[in-house]
């Protein structure tokens, strides 16, 4: 990576030719017309953090440059979901980070680039204000608006929801599963195909349901072109069936499958996820749920029925259960019943999530029993955290669930300047059998 100070050599060549052009009568508006390198700081004062300026204006042609100003470590990402419909910019939704003081990250402003507003974060630092806008408008032609965000080589999965729970052999006592991770084109809101990565076809991958004590084997297949392995979260597996490459086992080479068998092992909400080229391939969708029944719960934790919410904030942009609002489905309930959430944060943020109308009574962090069962309206989940929560909304009606940082639930401006409601928003239906409930499309701002 480049720092600023390697590339003061260009920047004052550059500015010599500038200069000579002015003298031998370039007119100005050629000059004006030229591309620009537009400088963005990653500042830091004491506990504050900012980008500066905040605000940004470019045109095509453009180069927008980043330069790490501090002593954190700070990248640089585009929300997808404030993005003009249609648009994919590929890698530059989610940059590197940079680490060293001079470090820079440059964004060149191409024809992928429709005129319009995209917001752009610091991923780690967001909940603290480090947040910005980037306003493209007129320079070199922008290319036609794709009618999807996919890659039409890849297999499109449409109309699809994740954590179908997976079926299982018998194999004497063992019950076998098969996953298989895969390249896709995935549906995360009407009219939005992208690029991700699955178990199954589908994200999140599966929801394997077993009980303490059951034998499993799991037989995982790599059908992409990259190596895989699979990481068993929070069960206790014997140290070569951990999944982690060059550590426990050899990656899944492409076309090549492994097989996992342990005891399932202790009790509760946990997970699976890749564990090679992690931030990438779980960024993008290889996650799922893996649920280990109690025997014998006590009636604290025991409920009608459950529900799950799997948080994911990578390439896929700000999405529960894989998909962005307003696709997320809805939690519905009767007043009085008794719902369990599965909760669980498979992104690189943190995610505090507000319910509205109501509380939820935790009663299990990362699959093991809370001592004293706490209620709460806000609970904010770090990254490969898992929480267990039985609902108790107050009066019926709709109810929306969503993230408190509001650039993980804020769309793009509609033509009269105003936000949309996008991102990371859930809801919860209750019904009573005479209150009137909300048509969940009918939330167009946030």
């Amino acid at each position: 990576m480049k720092t600023i100070n390697e590339l003061g050599a260009i920047a004052i060549v550059l500015g010599s030719v500038a200069l000579t052009a002015c003298a031998g009568g370039v007119e100005n508006a050629a000059i004006d017309d030229a591309p620009r390198t537009v400088v963005v700081s990653m500042k830091e004062n004491g506990t504050e953090v900012s980008f500066e300026p905040a605000i940004v204006e470019v045109r095509r042609g453009d180069i927008l440059r980043f330069v790490q100003e501090g002593s954190m470590p700070h990248n640089v990402e585009l929300v997808r979901n404030t993005a003009p419909k249609g648009v994919d910019l590929g890698d530059y939704w989610k940059g590197p980070y940079l680490t060293k003081q001079g470090e820079i990250y440059d964004i060149v402003i191409d024809e992928r680039f429709a005129d319009g507003e995209y917001d752009f974060l610091c991923a780690p630092h967001v909940a603290l204000g480090m947040k910005g806008r980037l306003v493209v408008n007129g320079g070199l032609p922008a290319a036609a608006p794709a009618e999807t965000a996919g890659t039409p080589a890849l297999p499109e999965v449409k109309g699809v929801q994740g954590l179908q729970e997976l079926p299982y052999e018998l194999d004497g006592e063992v019950k076998v599963f098969r996953l298989t991770a895969e390249k896709i084109a995935w549906e995360t809101k009407e009219g939005t195909l992208v690029e991700a990565m699955a178990y199954n076809r589908m994200i999140p991958g599966p929801l394997i349901r077993v009980t303490e004590g059951d034998r499993v084997r799991i037989i995982v297949t790599n059908k992409m072109d990259e190596n895989h392995t699979t990481h068993w979260h929070g069960l206790y597996v014997p140290n070569k069936m951990d999944g982690v490459s060059g550590i426990s086992q050899k990656p899944i080479l492409p076309g090549e499958s492994f097989t996992y068998e342990f005891t399932a092992n202790p009790a509760g909400t946990r997970l699976y996820h890749s564990h090679f080229n992690a931030m990438s391939q779980e960024g993008s969708g290889l996650y799922g749920m893996f649920v280990i029944e109690e025997r014998d719960p006590p009636p604290v934790r025991q409920a009608d029925r459950e529900e799950i919410m799997m948080l994911g904030d990578g390439g896929l942009g700000f999405v529960i259960n894989g998909k962005e609002f307003p696709m997320t489905e809805p939690i519905r309930m009767r007043k009085g019943e008794r719902v369990k959430v599965r909760m669980a944060n498979l992104g690189g943020m943190y995610h505090p999530m507000h319910m509205h109308g109501g509380y939820f009574t935790v009663v299990a962090k990362d699959g093991f029993p809370v001592e004293n069962p706490q209620q709460m309206n806000t609970i904010s989940i770090a990254p490969g955290e898992t929480w267990d929560v039985i609902l108790s909304p107050q009066y019926p009606g709709t109810w929306i669930w969503h993230c408190h940082v509001l650039a993980h639930a804020t769309g793009a401006r509609d033509a009269d300047g105003n936000e949309t409601a996008a991102g990371m928003i859930g809801a919860v239906i209750v019904e009573d059998g005479g209150t009137e409930t909300v048509d969940l499309a009918a939330h167009t701002h946030h």
